[in-house]
């Protein structure tokens, strides 16, 4: 399963780091796409394209954001909507999400989805004296 990370910078690069770290190793079924603020929504949605391409064009993919409505998820809604990838998706990324994701990489579609959601209700408590 291929992976899409697509955040404002250099939040999705931090991320990676973060979850190498904890992973021990590269992560090769991963793209990163950092926007930047000059960066509008039809660029960022070229970038996806030929990332995509770049990787074969698989027919499924996880597709991944920091805020929706933002320009990094615009960009990737409009991507989305001009290509016929299958793909689940979530905003809001955060570690345990994505390290839960990138752990069942060997997963189907709905597996890794599932498991994401899960770790988005899991992952964070509250820090009681």
């Amino acid at each position: 399963m291929f992976f899409f990370l697509v955040c404002h910078n250099p939040f999705g690069k931090a991320l990676t780091k973060a979850i190498q770290h904890s992973l021990d190793n590269k992560i090769h079924e991963l793209v990163v796409i950092d926007v930047l603020p000059t960066q509008t929504p039809k660029e960022i949605s070229n970038i996806l394209q030929q990332k995509w391409t770049t990787k074969n064009s698989p027919k499924s993919i996880i597709v991944l954001t920091d805020i929706i409505g933002a320009t990094p998820s615009n960009g990737l809604h409009l991507w989305l909507s001009k290509t016929s990838v299958i793909y689940k998706g979530m905003a809001g990324i955060n570690i345990p999400i994505f390290l839960s994701a990138l752990s069942h990489k060997g997963d189907d579609l709905e597996g890794i989805f599932y498991k994401m959601k899960r770790a988005s209700s899991n992952g964070m408590k509250e820090l009681v004296s």
